[in-house]
């Protein structure tokens, strides 16, 4: 049995193909808002899944394949921000980009169908949220989700009784659900309904009872009071059934959790006392406990002060605003202009009490993480928008004080390409992971059949090397699945492996034509497109590469004069003639240089490189190791077996040969040139 998991699916449509049915601005904005709280780790901490603008086919597909494949703890959560019609019949229907209104029962997903999937589901926990309109007209100046008819959408989604089932719905039957700036016109906000479950869920607002955990109950109740105070013409409304205890949305944000603990009588007498001076003193006494150490304390002064600036006395009301700014967060920075580097971390600086807080942004192309008091802010080339000019977002900071907003700049770089606009087709099973790992077992079994007699010779040595060498390479294909850092530290080494079987499958066609040694090889093409799909799109491409002269980094001539000499030693006789006279004789000319240039061109990007972001350096040195590693391990440990095995780089051995010093000389070669490299990249990063 495999351990409960949280799966949200958000399906949005803004952009319809039928005439009579208006476009919408806010699903696009709902989407983003949304996956942000749900996917963050700390909050939600739903593995989130978005479809946008699908037509009413794929959406039911979607839907059926969200709601087969759960398990009986599994926590599932539906969101549909679209437009809801009504049949001739009395039936509500959902519109998917290719809906029709007068051929809903063939262009349209009948919510029967999203109803029945939920009561075949096996989950015991299943959240549904509709944002979308039960009536239809139009208010002037309005944009609405409208549908036809009035429809009764409890009679629509019956609940089962056994099972745990929550709707809760933007509106009555008779309602509009209106977007986020209908009232002002814009459109460029999630609507008012998410726009209050984001909240509820991002403030810790909703947190009623203060535990910690935002439930369902607590949500709509949350929401239904901040929609009541945007309008009186949308009411959002809930049905459940079969809900045993609790369904957890969220956790609330850690400086929601912090529990205020109440000043001393004194000091709160002395607040309300009728002389300003008085109020005054109180003030300085309240402003000394909330840049304190002391949270709660701080906290419980926070909440003495914020009332305090409604006093009826202007100096008052000053010095309490005075002091609550003073406390609150700040960025050491005015701004984040990303327009030089794709990367840049802000400091931020404030009172104890400020310092717990919760960072997010609604703008796709902003990616944030945050590491105490700082802020690692980077842009995505990937999501930026087609033919992007000056791009202005934004990152929300809120603390138990408040919430501010810290401005982002990015303008286009010639150094990054832009967004592919050719989009990857839909190749199944060739896009999972379990493609890539399938071809790298058939890999690792060719190359194992190519290598036995090197395994024979070897004995123990050998059998260490291969486990060392796939041993490695699980470990990357493991790690790419991960989030991160581990993501990164997967790529390069699941990269660095491309280039190694590259390498070894030319050198094998070049000392046998086997079977087996073409096998490999066609394993290695295999391998190298079933990766480039796996890491399709690729992000932080450089367009050009931008190197400074080795002067200005004078260790840079370490792996320079390294990557020559091995260049140099593939032409340089070896004490033995089994082989032929060289290296290249043995590997072939494109063998040879296809097992050295991958490493010296690594290390002398890494060294020249005038700029390397945090995860490509990360990326460099998990590829640089992968690819010296076992190369050194074999080659140093066969100096301990004499003539009986002398591996001499390459995939090159032999027996009986007395080439030791060459060997020695190829190791020493190898680790400087990656040993020089890696001390540049740790120094790199302070």
């Amino acid at each position: 049995m495999r351990a409960m998991t949280r799966r949200a699916l958000i399906i949005a449509v803004d952009t319809y193909d039928h005439s009579g049915l208006r476009q919408l601005g806010s699903p696009v904005h709902d989407v983003q808002a949304l996956t942000g709280v749900l996917g963050d780790p700390q909050l939600g901490a739903f593995e989130v899944t978005v479809s946008h603008n699908q037509p009413a086919h794929v959406i039911r597909g979607e839907v059926a394949d969200f709601f087969a494949t759960a398990e009986r703890d599994d926590v599932l959560l539906l969101h549909f921000a679209c437009h809801g019609l009504k049949s001739a019949n009395g039936e509500l229907y959902l519109a998917g980009a290719d809906t029709e209104p007068h051929r809903l029962t063939a262009t349209g997903l009948p919510a029967r169908f999203v109803n029945e999937e939920m009561t075949g589901s096996r989950a015991n926990r299943i959240a549904l949220l509709l944002d979308c309109c039960y009536g239809g007209a139009f208010a002037k100046g309005t944009v609405v989700r409208a549908a036809a008819d009035a429809v009764d959408v409890q009679e629509s989604f019956p609940q089962p009784q056994d099972r745990g089932r929550v709707v809760i719905t933007s509106t009555t039957a008779t309602q509009y659900a209106f977007e986020g700036e209908a009232l002002a016109g814009s459109g460029q906000q999630p609507s008012v309904f998410t726009s209050a479950v984001v909240r509820g869920l991002a403030t810790g607002e909703a947190d009623a009872n203060g535990d910690g955990e935002v439930d369902l109950t607590e949500l709509f109740d949350y929401v239904l009071s901040q929609v009541r105070q945007r309008t009186s013409a949308q009411t959002p409304s809930k049905w459940e059934s079969g809900v045993q205890g609790r369904i957890r949305v969220a956790w609330t944000p850690a400086a929601s959790r912090i529990t205020a603990r109440p000043v001393p009588e004194q000091l709160a007498a002395q607040s309300a006392a009728p002389l300003v001076d008085d109020r005054l003193g109180a003030v300085s006494q309240l402003r000394a406990i909330l840049l304190g150490e002391d949270v709660s304390a701080a906290a419980g002064a926070l909440e003495v002060l914020q009332r305090m600036t409604s006093d009826d006395s202007i100096s008052v009301q000053t010095s309490a605003a005075n002091a609550i700014a003073e406390a609150q967060l700040r960025p050491t920075v005015p701004g984040v202009d990303l327009t030089e580097e794709p990367q840049q971390v802000v400091q931020l600086v404030g009172s104890a009490l400020s310092r717990h807080f919760r960072a997010t942004t609604t703008d796709p192309w902003l990616r944030i993480e945050q590491s105490g008091t700082a802020l690692r802010v980077t842009v995505d080339p990937g999501a930026l928008p087609e033919g992007y000019g000056e791009l202005r977002g934004s990152i929300s900071i809120t603390t138990k004080i408040g919430q501010f907003s810290v401005p982002v700049l990015c303008r286009p770089a010639a150094r990054w390409w832009p967004r592919a606009t050719v989009g990857m087709p839909d190749l199944g099973f060739a896009r999972r992971w379990q493609a890539l790992a399938a071809i790298s077992v058939v890999l690792c079994a060719t190359t194992l059949g190519i290598t036995g007699d090197m395994l024979h010779a070897s004995s123990l040595l050998g059998l260490l090397y291969n486990v060392l060498l796939f041993g490695l390479l699980a470990t990357g294909l493991v790690l790419m699945e991960r989030e991160g850092s581990q993501r990164v530290v997967g790529h390069g080494i699941v990269t660095a492996y491309a280039a190694f079987f590259l390498a070894d499958g030319v050198i094998s066609l070049h000392g046998r034509s086997s079977a087996v040694a073409w096998l490999e090889f066609l394993a290695v093409v295999a391998f190298l497109a079933a990766l480039g799909i796996r890491l399709w799109p690729l992000r932080e491409v450089p367009r050009r590469l931008d190197l400074v002269p080795p002067t200005v980094r004078p260790l840079a001539w370490v792996p320079i004069g390294a990557a020559a000499l091995q260049l140099f030693l593939l032409f340089v006789a070896i004490p033995s003639q089994e082989y032929g006279s060289t290296l290249a004789d043995a590997t072939g000319v494109l063998g040879g240089l296809l097992a050295v240039l991958p490493t010296a061109g690594l290390c002398l990007y890494a060294v020249l490189s005038r700029r390397l972001t945090a995860d490509q350096n990360l990326f460099v040195r998990a590829a640089l190791v992968t690819l010296v590693a076992p190369e050194l391990f074999l080659m140093l440990s066969s100096l301990l077996m004499g003539p009986a095995f002398t591996y001499l780089g390459n995939d090159v051995w032999g027996a009986g040969l007395s080439a030791g010093w060459w060997v020695l000389l190829r190791a020493i070669v190898l680790a400087a040139q990656a040993g020089t490299t890696w001390v540049v990249l740790r120094g790199r990063l302070r």
